[in-house]
């Protein structure tokens, strides 16, 4: 008559030692050795299996980053002039409607108005007024410092009238309409923008204002730039705030 085949269970001997109901004594320590050098095996596979993993992690992370840089540089290459851009990123409101006065509040006009070749001023978006308050205020009490009464200066404004309205001296938008107000868009190149400061500059303008909101003209229009160095004075720069140049130098 067969015997009936052993079965393999695990019984607990004292503290640590383990039986194998079914295996001979001596085959215990060489099925137990067997049995976990399997297990080895599977945990040292499924550690593999996890390194390769976070290796195709941290190289999907990369390509990523890498396609994210190069749609940022495409658009950058795509996108409108820093005047747009600016608009944007801008504290400043959109700028009242015109009040015929020429140091008034001046509004962005129509933009088929524009002269042929320049740029029109894209619509302002939704912004903070009191900030962009709080920086009207500190570049007209840092003008009234370094500009003497009675001086004609010259902002680049957008049309906000209160840029232009600092007491004791003439305030003008930059650039402007021969009325006065406001032109409506900035310059289409540096050649422009030079030829807008002589022109204000031979009416009289013996200062340039810059806010911080439209001191990226200083880097756009690199003539403009070069041409201050050479013909005027940096009197003061507050990148926060403002810079101002004399027109007298």
């Amino acid at each position: 008559m067969t015997a009936p085949k052993s079965t393999f269970r695990v019984h607990r001997r004292g503290n640590d030692e383990i039986a194998l109901a079914g295996v001979p004594a001596g085959d215990e320590l060489a099925e137990l050795r067997r049995r976990l050098a399997e297990q080895a095996s599977l945990v040292e596979a499924l550690q593999r299996c996890v390194l390769d993993l976070d290796n195709e992690v941290a190289e999907l992370r990369s390509l990523l980053v890498r396609s994210q840089c190069e749609v940022i540089r495409r658009l950058a290459e795509l996108s409108t002039p820093p005047w747009a851009a600016n608009d944007v990123a801008s504290a400043e409101p959109a700028p009242a409607a015109e009040d015929g006065s020429g140091d008034g509040a001046g509004g962005s006009g129509d933009d088929a108005a524009a002269p042929a070749g320049e740029q029109p001023v894209a619509p302002q978006p939704a912004v903070d007024p009191a900030e962009y308050a709080r920086l009207v205020d500190r570049t007209r009490a840092l003008v009234r410092t370094v500009v003497p009464a009675g001086a004609v200066l010259a902002v680049v404004s957008r049309g906000d009238g209160r840029l232009v309205d600092v007491d004791g001296r003439v305030g003008w938008h930059f650039p402007r309409t021969a009325d006065g107000r406001w032109a409506g868009h900035h310059p289409p190149d540096s050649a422009a923008a030079v030829d807008a400061l002589e022109d204000q500059r031979r009416r009289g303008a013996r200062y340039l204002v810059f806010t911080a909101t439209t001191r990226w003209w200083l880097d756009y229009y690199g003539g403009l730039r070069q041409h201050l160095d050479e013909t005027a004075r940096l009197v003061l720069d507050r990148p926060d705030t403002c810079t101002v140049y004399a027109l007298d130098r």
